[in-house]
């Protein structure tokens, strides 16, 4: 028989059989009623007190195991600061970036949700997404693109649109700031946002068949054709959507992004390492420093409208 540690242990007979030891000793009536009186007292309280521990001890439990994406209590009701809360890590952060739980530990928890339509998609994570990774043989990307970016983007997270943000900007090393102009400018903050239409059904999202077809989904406007593998959770997951565009802003800034070396525009300048707002032109335009700054079709004028709008933060305004 196997005892455990609150029970007395038994006392051997001597005869192979086990009697239990003499403890007991006689209380008087008088006192063991004054000490069933304060046991009973005593009860409700420590029920409350136990009941409390255990909630406690499962919510943290809880989140733990969703990767930090649980919001437990959150009493801030307020949007974010004008100047946001995080700032751009230099060129080479990237081998020091946090993770998915450890970015979600760093947002500012806050009630305020400036897209409540935004409340379905902002729960969404995906479930094994996995990019298509770059050919390093073709010499698109730098070969660190595979390790530091595609395979980073996770989408888990989950928490109001602003925390979204925050976490993407913390996991990625980028200003918070940036992430909220950008998505400004692609959907006015809004996930259900999709553009870009094609007319080649090869390039059409699974599901879409009529031509033509979207190829750009989700509150940044993460582009299809231009993540394989992202589909359809740059669509339903805005998680997902605004990891993606934290990743290229990352890579980008570090270099990495070879194609636009080789191949883009140089009248400004050729593609290096260390310029985010050229990284901001080319998510818009997949172009380096292109067009003229009136035009709103080329990476100048997109550069040029979120210099503005990042300064002005209309997220900030009454009625946003």
């Amino acid at each position: 028989m196997r005892w455990s540690r609150d029970q007395p242990q038994p006392a051997h007979s001597g005869n192979g059989g086990w009697t239990r030891p003499v403890t007991h000793i006689r209380v008087p009536d008088s006192v063991r009623s004054v000490r069933w009186g304060r046991v009973a007292a005593v009860a409700p309280l420590a029920a409350i007190v136990l009941g409390v521990c255990v909630w406690l001890i499962f919510q943290a439990n809880q989140a733990a195991g969703k990767g930090g994406s649980e919001r437990g209590l959150v009493t801030r009701t307020e949007p974010p600061p004008a100047d946001g809360y995080f700032r751009l890590r230099p060129v080479g952060s990237y081998s020091y970036l946090p993770g998915d739980r450890a970015a979600g530990a760093a947002v500012h928890r806050s009630t305020w949700e400036a897209r409540p339509g935004n409340g379905v998609s902002n729960k969404v994570v995906p479930v094994h997404l996995t990019l298509s990774p770059a050919n390093v043989a073709d010499h698109a990307y730098d070969p660190r693109w595979n390790t530091y970016v595609l395979r980073r983007i996770t989408g888990n997270f989950i928490g109001t649109t602003d925390e979204i943000f925050q976490w993407a900007a913390v996991k990625w090393g980028v200003p918070d700031n940036l992430i909220r102009t950008v998505a400004f400018m692609e959907s006015g903050w809004e996930q259900s946002n999709y553009g870009d239409y094609v007319d080649n059904p090869a390039k059409c999202p699974p599901g879409y068949t009529a031509l033509p077809c979207p190829v750009t989904f989700g509150i940044v406007g993460t582009k299809s054709t231009s993540w394989p593998g992202i589909f359809p959770w740059n669509r339903d997951s805005t998680a997902a959507s605004v990891d993606s565009l934290g990743g290229w802003l990352r890579g980008c800034d570090e270099g990495w992004v070879w194609w636009l070396r080789d191949h883009g525009n140089r009248s400004r300048g050729a593609y290096a390492a260390g310029d985010i707002w050229g990284c901001v032109g080319a998510w818009f335009s997949g172009n380096w420093h292109d067009g003229a700054i009136a035009s709103r079709g080329s990476g100048e004028g997109y550069i040029h409208r979120a210099q503005h709008w990042y300064q002005v933060h209309p997220w900030l305004r009454h009625g946003f």
